[in-house]
């Protein structure tokens, strides 16, 4: 059987410092990749290969200053994941308007940007790279108040089938992944939020497991998905089962 190999794709990975960003990271490096990390928080300690650059992606002037950097000093990209996220739990009655500029700007103008750029990078160099936008289930099966959120994780999805049909004649090829529930904190959940999970395959997902999917998604072997979006939920879609009060209340 073939092997996932890695090594000869640059990667550019946003909120690649906690979580499914964190782990798909390390996959990567493993993996072979030459890796860029976007987030907020400093870090000191990396795998190989990876290099870590500092950027507030609700900050539009951030976003634009690291792309002049990165198309002056990288030049290139294979893949580029648009991750980095956080929950925003206000009703459509209650947010501020700042909370729905910032996650706006978060969810939508930040991949918008990024992609932009990597697509004319992969054309420019001639490369049939990949564009993967991280959703969440909940574009379709919203929690309550969680307006700005899944909004956004909805209109990543549009984003993506509109990328796909522009970018597909160069042959880059545009996914979006519906992650949930996953459990980011730690590698295993406590046992008895596993045993409460909503999901079909009566446990939690784990980051690791959607780091495996999108290794795939990034390698060699994929090459005829696009505009298209990959549920990864281990059937919670189609469970009638309740949600643990944890992912209900927003603490996971």
């Amino acid at each position: 059987m073939t092997k996932l190999d890695l090594s000869e794709k640059v990667c550019l990975i946003t909120g690649g410092t906690s979580g499914i960003g964190l782990k798909t990271v390390e996959l990567f490096s493993k993996l072979g990749a030459t890796i860029y990390v976007i987030g907020r928080r400093e870090v000191n300690s990396l795998p190989k290969n990876v290099y870590f650059k500092k950027v507030d992606l609700t900050r539009r002037e951030e976003i634009l200053s690291f792309i002049e950097w990165y198309e002056k000093n990288v030049g290139t990209i294979h893949v580029l994941i648009n991750n980095a996220s956080r929950n925003s739990r206000y009703s459509v009655l209650d947010i501020p308007i700042e909370e729905w500029d910032e996650i706006i700007g978060l969810n939508l103008t930040a991949p918008f940007l990024l992609s932009r750029m990597a697509a004319r990078l992969m054309i420019k160099n001639s490369i049939k790279g990949k564009i993967i936008n991280i959703s969440a289930i909940q574009s379709k099966f919203p929690l309550e108040r969680s307006f700005a959120y899944v909004t956004t994780k909805g209109g990543l999805i549009s984003m993506g089938r509109s990328l796909a049909i522009d970018l597909g004649k160069y042959g880059i090829q545009v996914i979006t992944v519906l992650p949930g529930p996953i459990y980011s904190k730690d590698d295993e959940p406590p046992k008895n939020l596993d045993e409460r999970a909503a999901t079909l395959l009566g446990r939690m997902g784990r980051a690791i497991e959607v780091s495996y999917l999108l290794a795939f998604l990034a390698s060699d072997l994929n090459t005829f998905i696009t505009g298209t979006e990959i549920v990864i939920d281990g059937g919670r879609l189609i469970s009638r089962k309740p949600d643990p009060e944890e992912i209900t209340r927003g603490e996971i």
